[in-house]
């Protein structure tokens, strides 16, 4: 389990900040986007994977410096700073080619905590790349709970993240584990998850590209077959997207009820002006 030790990790971080973002970044992370507003409710933690040393130190609030692939390098960071990452409760891990504002940031965390959900991502925006379509905003929606969340940038409570995080090595690529990642949590008994409409971010890259570039030796189908096996997974990939449960949506209130509060607030104004 995750200890309770504030963060100190040579750092910015305020042990105040309940939420936390972890980003694999490159030279050409898009991060400096999410840290437009100085009272933002999340530290950021910069694991940078580049060839320049410290080239994203004065961004970070946290900062290391790590080769290899997104997920094997999360699990090595996680276990290396269990002390410093207990002080939080949510955690984000965003690719580093995502275009979001603190704000947008901000307001995911908070539907995340008021929803109570234990798994969740903020969907895409239209113009987005993308690989499932149905991760795309539906603008009717704030929430649209699932049971299938894409490891571009998967959210996790602190009790989902205990039970998902021994998966993080066992796929170098990523496929599979957001396969694997539902069940686990359901397992557990943890909470819903969800897709968080409100706050769409951005891909402003082809799916994959940069990952397959820097690490040509990697066989993700063959990651996602040996995860399927170890966990005894069906064959999910044809129906995971479709894993939508409910949504959450405005609804206007019923004609009577409308009528009802307008004169009530007709009433309200009357004895303002009056004095009572």
């Amino acid at each position: 389990m995750w200890s309770d030790v504030p963060p100190h990790v040579g750092s910015r971080a305020r042990s105040r900040r309940r939420n936390l973002v972890v980003v694999r970044a490159g030279d050409a992370s898009l991060h400096r986007q999410w840290l437009d507003a100085p009272d933002r409710d999340f530290d950021l933690f910069i694991s940078y994977y580049g060839s320049s040393p410290g080239r994203h130190r004065a961004d970070a609030d946290l900062y290391e410096e790590r080769h290899g692939p997104k997920w094997p390098g999360i699990a090595a960071l996680l276990e290396q700073h269990l002390p410093v990452l207990g002080a939080y409760d949510a955690f984000w891990f965003p690719d580093d080619d995502l275009a979001a504002s603190s704000a947008v940031i901000d307001r995911m965390f908070a539907f995340f905590r008021a929803y109570q959900l234990c798994l969740a991502q903020p969907a895409l925006t239209r113009d987005s790349y993308y690989t499932w379509d149905t991760l795309l905003q539906d603008s009717r929606a704030h929430i649209r709970y699932t049971g299938f969340v894409e490891v571009m940038a998967p959210l996790f409570s602190r009790a989902a993240l205990d039970v998902c995080r021994p998966t993080f090595v066992e796929s170098r690529s990523g496929w599979g584990l957001d396969w694997v990642w539902p069940g686990l949590c359901r397992q557990a008994g943890l909470g819903r998850m969800a897709i968080v409409d409100a706050t769409p971010v951005r891909h402003t890259r082809p799916v994959g590209g940069e990952l397959y570039r820097n690490h040509p030796e990697l066989d993700p189908r063959r990651d996602a077959a040996q995860l399927l096996r170890k966990y005894h997974i069906a064959e999910v990939r044809a129906v995971a997207k479709y894993s939508f449960e409910s949504t959450v949506r405005e609804v206007a209130l019923p004609l009577g009820e409308r009528i009802l509060f307008w004169l009530k607030r007709l009433n309200g104004r009357r004895k303002h002006r009056a004095g009572v």
